[in-house]
């Protein structure tokens, strides 16, 4: 055994678990969402599990510290990893079937898929510092330099997770990679304990990474892709869509919710209903010469845009780089003179910018129905009045009810706003009758203090228009602020 075996062993395990904790928020994301209440979860849950490894580890070293045993300890873990990457599909679809509450499907979860590997990778570190105390005279310092190469591990896997990994690989591969890496920690230990669960380890592994490699590259086959950027797992399919047949391709970051659609054989037509609300900024400002838009997607208005508006110019402000590659790979997105792609966070670019807009079109989502809260704030709006010119805009996308118990995110939202515009109006896109119900609705504000036209020739501007909410506030709530912005809990009713 080489000197510094236990301190690799606790280093690396210590990276171990960093890189599960980030990749599991990506393996839940598809199906929980990305949202604060998912984080929190999961952070909470595995350090819970982690403080229960910490203990059994703890107790299992005083009974009699062995090479052998540690070794199997970690391989336990190793093959949990495995088997967290083989049934984390099976068990996230079943959870979202037989449960609609947000709190319970998070802590379930990842109690079920991150816990027992956890309470494995807690284990090893103080088993192994039980090894390393040669004297009660020198246990200080070695507890401390054992369990500081733990954290300087984490640290490591930190940033190799979010800077490099994710950015690269698929979460599962990784998972899998996280499950060959205890294996050979396990052989570092020793060789004699436990060939045949090596043995299993290494079967495991291979047969793992081709079954997801085999899998991945039939559905891809079927137009389903599966990937990991550096801000999003995205998912791309297509299908064909009820009564017309027609051959439909979306991608999507959340469960239940398109990010965009497109008709493959009409890309710049609008299929989703609330991006066709996007076309109103033409009715409330004639001579629109240039649009900002938040949040490019798949860029499904920005192509209608250019269409439609053949002398108008769109600058596109999308976080998510790889957003942008699918869209020009899958959605056939061009680019135009007209067309100016940026890849920057929203509220930096406006936080930034000073060039002057006739019209601002924002669809920024980080998961689910949630819209990152630094995009909702008074300084936010303060920001996008700032860059309009006198005539201008802010056509604004939020999912909420716009009456009722689960309307609060949305009279916030409009509060804000009306805090900063002269005039504010909010149309109510999914169920225009039925103020209740959990829809998109488009907040329109406008910088001049001209009367509004709420009726237009074209018929179906002229319904959009029609959908005008003209209900009054039911709650006294707080303006939204980059220092008070509770939006995920306005929210949770919602996704629930």
């Amino acid at each position: 055994m080489k000197k510094y075996s236990l301190e690799l062993i606790v280093f690396c395990s210590g990276a171990v678990v960093m890189i599960l904790e980030l990749v599991g928020a990506r393996i839940l994301a598809p199906y929980l969402g990305t949202s604060i209440i998912v984080w929190t979860g999961l952070i909470g849950i595995v350090l819970a599990s982690l403080s229960i490894g910490y203990y059994l580890g703890g107790r299992l070293a005083d009974k009699g510290a062995t090479m052998a045993r540690l070794s199997i300890i970690i391989l336990g873990s190793g093959l949990l990893i495995a088997l967290c990457t083989m049934i984390h599909k099976p068990v996230l679809s079943f959870l979202l079937q037989t449960s609609s509450d947000i709190y319970f499907n998070v802590v379930l979860a990842t109690t079920i898929l991150f816990g027992p590997p956890s309470i494995g990778l807690g284990m090893i570190t103080p088993y192994a510092v039980k090894m390393k105390i040669r004297s009660l005279e020198t246990s200080g310092s070695s507890v401390g330099r054992m369990y500081a190469l733990s954290t300087i591990g984490s640290i490591v896997g930190t940033f190799l997770s979010g800077f490099v990994l994710v950015a690269f690989f698929a979460s599962t591969n990784i998972l899998f990679f996280l499950a060959v890496i205890m294996g050979l920690l396990s052989l570092l230990t020793a060789f004699k304990p436990a060939p045949a669960a090596k043995f299993a380890l290494a079967i495991i592994g291979i047969a793992g990474i081709t079954v997801v490699s085999s899998y991945q590259s039939s559905a891809r086959e079927r137009g389903f892709f599966d990937l990991d950027s550096r801000y999003n797992r995205i998912q791309i399919y297509q299908g064909h869509e009820q009564g017309t047949d027609r051959l439909v391709r979306v991608i999507t970051t959340s469960p239940g919710r398109y990010q965009s659609a497109m008709y493959v054989d009409d890309p710049q037509e609008l299929i989703l209903e609330y991006t066709k609300y996007f076309r109103l900024i033409k009715h409330f400002n004639p001579d629109i010469k240039k649009t900002l838009m938040l949040g490019g997607g798949a860029y499904s208005f920005p192509k209608h845009y250019l269409n439609a508006l053949p002398k108008a110019e769109i600058h596109v402000v999308e976080i998510d780089p790889e957003f942008t590659r699918l869209a020009r790979e899958h959605f056939y997105l061009q680019d135009s003179p007209r067309l100016t792609i940026t890849h920057q966070d929203g509220r930096t670019y406006l936080n930034s910018s000073s060039q002057k807009y006739d019209a601002i079109v924002a669809d920024v989502f980080s998961g689910s129905y949630y819209i990152p809260f630094q995009m909702t704030t008074l300084e936010a709006v303060e920001n996008m009045s700032r860059l309009l010119k006198p005539k201008g805009v802010v056509l604004m996308n939020i999912i909420s009810a716009a009456g009722g118990p689960n309307s609060r995110y949305f009279q916030a939202q409009l509060k804000t706003f009306e805090q900063v515009f002269p005039q504010v109006f909010a149309f109510q896109v999914d169920a225009p009758i039925d103020a209740k119900k959990n829809q998109n609705i488009m907040l329109a504000a406008f910088k001049s203090h001209e009367p509004v036209t709420m009726s237009n020739p074209d018929p179906e501007l002229d319904r959009m228009l029609a959908n005008l909410w003209q209900d009054d506030f039911e709650h006294d709530l707080p303006v939204l602020t980059d220092n008070f912005a509770p939006v995920d809990r306005y929210l949770i009713p919602v996704i629930n």
